[in-house]
């Protein structure tokens, strides 16, 4: 029988079994294909999420809304005909100052109420300005509760159809509104708004009560682009056939900084194959990268290495077939300076001295940053 020394480590050709200082995260499910006539296992692809950042604290933002204006008690009890409610629009904008609070000013036109009497027909023209702090609650990510709060200028230009000419009146009132506002992308946000403001008007033209249901569209200036996490993904099952060396991989053996081996897909299918073939037997090394002593990487590398082999034994694996070495952060497969390169640095290899010409299902080694 040929002897053969069948390493699992990617970088030199075949497969590792990594073993990760970082928690194991939960896997998402991942498809499986089979080609019998492949070598290689294929790369497994990371699914991202996309996370949007929170708005820039010290950020201008500029928006505009349309929505219904309704006036309580314009049209007095005389009145034959009355439209006390009419479409209104406007443009805002403001400067964010934190996540909280801003300041902002608008200006908007709220329609022209109209009445029909006995003596004959008043219509009006409604415009304001106002001047408010704005300030905010978020709920969730993505939706915030507010209320702004200040003066509203008011400018009412009124016409009696009996009368010559047209009486206005001006004035200063208070504004108060609840809303709430959702982030579209990026930079854009939409926001629904409840605002009141008391008594506008005056004695000669009449006051009412105005309420203003609004949605408006903003845009938020000078914001950061969205952030890209890799989401954590159990590699991807592959079936290849392999002849000379026999290959096998595994995820995460390991939780963080622990010896204790956690149940895994690729460590059965060793398992597997050490039964069917009794005559096999292994050289089970851990490697570490070069995080912290080199003593202590060189007994979590020979702990590590003898957690496997115990998990073989318990699996019913005679320790006989089993040889256990530690070689600390020596021989690495990548390079400690980068995080990726640190993670494949940190591993067990399973060495075979039998050849063996089989299809195996294996998984490919994983694609992860910690």
């Amino acid at each position: 029988m040929n002897i053969i020394f069948r390493s699992l480590v990617v970088a030199t050709g075949v497969i590792y079994i990594p073993t990760l200082h970082a928690e194991p995260s939960t896997p998402s499910p991942s498809s499986s294909v089979q080609d019998p006539t492949d070598t290689t296992l294929l790369a497994t692809s990371n699914q991202n999420l996309t996370q949007l950042p929170p708005f820039q604290n010290g950020h201008f933002y500029l928006g505009g809304r349309l929505g219904w204006a309704a006036y309580d008690g314009a049209c007095g009890t005389s009145a034959l005909d009355c439209t006390d409610d009419t479409f209104g629009y406007g443009l805002y904008g403001g400067y964010q100052f934190n996540s909280w609070f801003a300041l902002e000013g608008g200006a908007t036109s709220y329609g022209s109420p109209d009445a029909r009497y006995s003596t004959g027909n008043a219509s009006a023209e409604v415009y304001g300005g106002e001047v408010v702090v704005k300030l905010d609650y978020p709920l969730t990510e993505r939706i915030n509760m507010f209320t702004r709060l200040g003066g509203a200028y008011q400018y009412i230009e009124k016409e009696i159809s009996t009368i010559q000419g047209d009486s206005s009146s001006h004035e200063w009132n208070l504004l108060s509104s609840l809303g709430v506002s959702y982030r579209l992308s990026q930079n854009w946000s939409v926001r629904g708004e409840y605002q009141f403001i008391d008594g506008i008007g005056d004695s000669s033209i009449g006051q009412s009560d105005s309420h203003f249901t609004s949605i408006g569209l903003t845009y938020h200036f000078n914001q950061q682009a969205p952030i890209i996490e890799p989401t954590p993904t159990e590699p991807a099952t592959r079936y290849v056939t392999i002849e000379k060396p026999l290959s096998l991989s595994a995820q995460t053996l390991f939780a963080f900084d622990s010896t204790t081996v956690v149940t895994n897909q690729s460590l059965d299918l060793l398992v597997e194959q050490l039964t069917s073939y009794p005559e096999d037997k292994v050289q089970i090394l851990g490697y570490t990268d070069n995080s912290g002593s080199e003593a202590y990487n060189q007994r979590l590398s020979e702990q590590r290495a003898k957690a496997v082999a115990a998990y073989l034994t318990e699996k019913g694996i005679d320790t006989s077939r089993l040889t256990v070495v530690g070689k600390g952060e020596t021989n690495p497969v990548a390079s400690n300076d980068t995080q990726q390169g640190r993670v494949q640095n940190r591993r067990v290899e399973v060495r075979f001295d039998t050849t063996i010409n089989q299809t195996l299902e294996a998984t490919d080694a994983p694609n992860e940053t910690n």
